[in-house]
């Protein structure tokens, strides 16, 4: 079974800035991006309120079947 997970941080269709500084790519699920991310996420829902930004999570396998259809 896999359990390996990715994490990103990502925004609506209805909150689009120009530059989406802190929507990011998929990263590993690991413990310190998650630390660094919920941090950055606290910094976006400060800047534009909050529901603007969340986390995703998926599992990395997930990811990968996706890749390969």
């Amino acid at each position: 079974m896999d359990t390996m997970q990715q994490i990103r941080i990502s925004s609506g269709e209805s909150f689009i800035s120009g530059k989406r500084r802190f929507d990011c790519e998929w990263m590993e699920g690991s413990q310190m991006n998650r630390w660094l991310l919920r941090a950055r996420l606290a910094e976006a829902l400060a800047e534009h309120g909050p529901h603007s930004h969340w986390l995703e999570t998926r599992l990395k396998s997930e990811a990968a079947q996706a890749i390969s259809l």
